[in-house]
């Protein structure tokens, strides 16, 4: 809409200004409409480039004034200069549009080189009969400056207002976060951390309360008790991620599993009563760890699942490495006879298409005809084929 308004006051300027240019100069039209159309065109240029069609404006008025100062009749001390009437229009819109886009010293800078071109024309051109002419000029641009100085630094002050609003609640929304956070981390320490520090002392425990305890026994309350310190050290360093202020923050109370952790994952559960059959084909390298820790954790899920949901189940779990990609696929044939599986809440699952969907990967989890269960997941790394 603006764009177009202006192209209309444009074309009026331009019509208007070719009669005078024409009457004045006693030019045909034809020589007359492009002395008249280059004083109007900046108008529109102002738009997009306002500080080129501020010299323009004032290049283009240099044919007019000329013309009208070399004319020997008595007449030409009467007659508006150096610009026609539409020309000077055109000339204060252009100079309202610089003042409103540029900064308050480039406009003003350019008001005083258009009084010095219009001294210097006064002076070079004799007789000086058109000095009176300056003034109403210089008058009306320091109108034109001042209203467009003052419509920027309006439209500057609305901006900053809508820029510190939106920092403000961005400020708020992250304080409400990092509230929640602290709060889910309190909540974590105060009842899973307390839980898991009792299971461990009481596997400790567990094998001097019996005289002579067998192996398997012993065995068996020594995994409890170093899943469950496992256990506590990976949720000591979630703590740590959760109160946390800042947007990544750095592991800093215990490493990152691994893929080279696998082997001991697996011997993990199958001390919990699972067997558990590993492949790994392709070139084992280093990959981002990112893909390393998903890779390893969605593993962790699925064989969690067949633990909880498949008792006594077979697994398989097999990792390729391709050139531009993992694979990782985990199956557990369903649970023995007689043997009660947990029923899940659905997150391990949400979990696993959650980190493949971040690394955009893909997933396909489900049962096979054969009725084993099945988690194929492929983590692409970042490498082209």
């Amino acid at each position: 809409m603006p764009l177009a308004f202006t192209v209309l006051v444009a074309v009026d300027l331009a019509a208007a200004g070719t009669v005078i240019v024409a009457e004045r100069l006693r030019l045909p039209w034809w020589a007359a409409a492009p002395v008249a159309g280059a004083q109007a065109l900046p108008l529109v240029l102002a738009l997009f480039r306002p500080v080129a069609a501020w010299w323009l404006s004032l290049a283009a008025s240099l044919p007019y004034a000329i013309g009208v100062a070399l004319d020997d009749s008595a007449a030409r001390a009467e007659v508006p200069w150096p610009w026609t009437e539409p020309g000077l229009l055109a000339y204060l819109g252009v100079t309202l549009l610089v003042a409103y886009r540029v900064r308050t010293g480039v406009s003003v800078s350019q008001w005083l080189l258009t009084l010095l071109l219009g001294g210097v024309l006064t002076v070079a051109l004799s007789p000086p009969s058109f000095i009176g002419d300056l003034l109403p000029l210089a008058v009306l641009s320091v109108c034109a400056l001042a209203v467009g100085a003052t419509l920027r630094g309006r439209s500057q002050a609305r901006r900053d207002l809508r820029e510190q609003e939106a920092l403000t609640e961005f400020e708020r929304t992250r304080r409400t976060l990092l509230e929640e956070r602290t709060r889910i981390a309190r909540e974590l320490h105060d009842v899973v951390a307390h839980h898991m520090s009792v299971v461990a002392a009481q596997a400790e425990a567990a094998p001097y309360r019996v005289a002579e305890p067998p192996q398997e026994l012993t065995d068996s309350f020594a995994s409890i008790r170093e899943n469950a310190v496992g256990a506590l050290r990976e949720l000591r360093h979630i703590l740590g991620m959760l109160r946390s202020s800042e947007e990544n923050p750095q592991p800093r109370h215990a490493p990152q599993p691994t893929l080279e952790n696998i082997d001991d994952l697996v011997a993990n559960v199958r001390a919990a009563g699972l067997r558990v059959d590993t492949v790994i084909s392709g070139e084992a390298r280093p990959v981002p760890q990112r893909v390393e820790l998903s890779a390893f954790r969605i593993t962790q899920e699925a064989l969690s699942n067949a633990l909880r949901h498949s008792p006594g189940c077979q697994a398989e779990v097999e990792l390729s490495y391709g050139r531009s990609g993992i694979g990782i696929r985990v199956a557990n044939s369903p649970a023995v006879a007689g043997a009660t599986g947990e029923k899940g809440t659905g997150h391990g699952v949400v979990g696993i298409w959650e980190r493949t969907s971040m690394l955009g990967g893909s997933v396909r989890i489900g049962p096979r005809e054969d009725g084993w269960f099945e988690v194929m997941a492929s983590l692409p790394t970042g490498e082209r084929e």
